[in-house]
């Protein structure tokens, strides 16, 4: 029998049970489900809270190859401390031949924002744009250095080809030539690129011919032409395959570095739409005394990987994430996305679990309560924060059950509009574990900013990928927070015989 196979049978068979198990206690308690029949003389209702250890845990890594987006920029606060993100990246293409006698008029490599176009246009109709998922300040200039990689990515595991090589945030990579090397600032106003073509003269004008291409806005550097005109125009035998190709030019690294002191920004990048473009001219095949204006596209579709550097030092998160107090919990959780951190949590730790599951109690809801620390930078606050089970990266069955809107996690706020808090629900979690005849294990939970791959794509998928490329975090306060009614701590409300 497959994995899958014995996973779904167990996924089936936990909410059977636990409907067994409901209908069971509906009987003990005087009659069939539907009957609505409870002697509230011999019944009561409890609410008690559970003390919950909760504490930082620093992912150094994430996986960060086959993503739904890509970083690329520099963020810092004095909550978070600093991350550096940059991306490497095969180019690939499906065709390529540059004819006779090519020459390079520029090469471009182009990578769109996500931008929305304004109900206001600029005078004279001209399209007005708003850039979108940039965080921080989109005025502020830092450097972007674009090289040749020299690493080879794989697409396939060598110690199994059958599987695709997962690539990871904290991977290091080498570098060739520099092709560009410049400050960059995000601009909405970066919507056409002019091309001049050296070799083809405007009759009119008797100047050279400038093409202009307009689009959406686009960060558009300009890269070595010398460098793509030895390696590629004048290397023919380089295209006889893409796996030649690959072999020959392992692609782009794309790096970031601060500008002195200066304040930076990070943008998210849906980087598949990305290109680099070689504007050249060639002889035309049926005279060659005329030279044709051409363009060479080269891709994105290999293998991409991100790369996220952390710096913590002097942050607030600091001494959290190096000495974490995995006893007794600590005051604050610092959930940070892209390879930051997560926050665990230990329940029932106060608690005998084989006298409380012989008590056979049948738990009506069981809550987690998160406050967000007020006091910290809430600039780019996650509207949404995911629980899970850490010891194996699994799916809390609430989640599966339930669905999200009644599982929980999103952000909450309060009478006055200001982030409070996120609430779970994991009633047959809880459920489960305090079952008197047939207990789940106690799971180590994990906490952390949501990310899109969390959510599953259906009642068998099960897993929780190690997926994380939104640079959104919060504070929390922890259950030794300073602030006693804010402290984490599992809320339950139960069903029992009067004693």
């Amino acid at each position: 029998m497959t994995t899958k196979v014995v996973k779904v049978i167990k996924l089936i068979a936990i909410p059977v049970l636990f409907m067994t198990a409901l209908i069971s206690c509906e009987e003990n308690l005087g009659g069939g489900i539907g009957t609505g029949v409870v002697d509230n003389d011999l019944f009561e209702t409890t609410r008690e809270t559970s003390k919950v250890i909760s504490y930082n845990n620093n992912e150094l890594k994430v996986k960060a190859n086959k993503l739904g987006q890509y970083l690329l920029g520099i963020y810092k606060n004095d909550d978070m401390g600093q991350l550096n993100a940059s991306i490497v990246s095969q180019m690939t293409f499906g065709y390529m031949d540059f004819g006779a006698n090519p020459s390079i008029d520029s090469v471009i490599l182009n990578i769109p924002y996500h931008s929305t176009r304004s109900d206001v246009d600029y005078p004279g109709g001209v399209p007005k744009w708003e850039l979108d998922s940039i965080f921080r300040n989109q005025n502020s200039e830092y450097f972007i250095k674009v090289s040749e990689l020299t690493t080879f990515l794989n697409a396939v595991d060598p110690s199994d080809p059958e599987k695709e090589l997962d690539y990871f945030s904290d991977r290091i990579y080498t570098e060739g030539p520099v092709l560009y090397n410049g400050l960059f600032k995000p601009n909405s106003k970066d919507t056409a690129l002019y091309i001049t073509r050296s070799e083809i003269i405007n009759e009119n004008t008797m100047l050279p011919v400038v093409e202009t291409i307009t689009a959406p806005p686009s960060i558009k550097l300009a890269l070595d032409s010398d460098y793509f005109q030895t390696n590629f125009l004048d290397n023919p035998s380089i295209f006889e395959s893409l796996a030649t190709f690959i072999e020959y030019f392992n692609g782009l690294s794309i790096q970031v570095e601060q500008n002195g002191a200066n304040d930076t920004n990070l943008m998210s990048l849906n980087f598949i739409d990305s290109s680099v473009r070689i504007y050249y001219t060639n002889d035309n095949t049926v005279d060659e005394t005329i030279r044709s204006a051409r363009t060479a596209i080269f891709s994105f579709t290999g293998v991409t990987n991100n790369t996220y550097t952390r710096d913590y030092a002097s942050s607030n998160a600091e001494p959290f994430l190096t000495s974490p107090n995995i006893v007794d919990g600590d005051t604050r959780l610092y959930l940070n996305g892209a390879s930051g951190s997560i926050a665990l949590l230990k329940l029932f730790t106060e608690e005998d679990l084989n006298e409380l599951r012989a008590k056979n109690r049948l738990v009506n809801e069981a809550t987690l309560v998160f406050y967000i620390d007020q006091t910290a930078s809430m600039a780019i606050l996650p509207e949404r924060i995911f629980l899970y089970n850490y010891d194996n990266s699994t799916q809390i069955i609430d989640y599966l059950i339930d669905g999200p809107s009644v599982f929980g996690g999103f952000l909450e706020r309060d009478a006055n509009g200001n982030p409070e808090k996120y609430t779970f629900k994991l009633t047959t979690y809880i459920s489960k574990v305090l079952d008197g005849e047939d207990p789940v294990d106690l799971s180590l939970l994990g906490l952390k900013v949501f990310n899109s791959s969390d959510t599953p794509t259906s009642l068998i998928d099960i897993n929780v990928e190690n997926y994380s490329w939104t640079p959104k975090g919060i504070v929390l306060h922890g259950n030794n927070s300073e602030n006693i009614e804010k402290r984490v701590k599992l809320e339950l409300v139960y069903t029992a015989r009067k004693e």
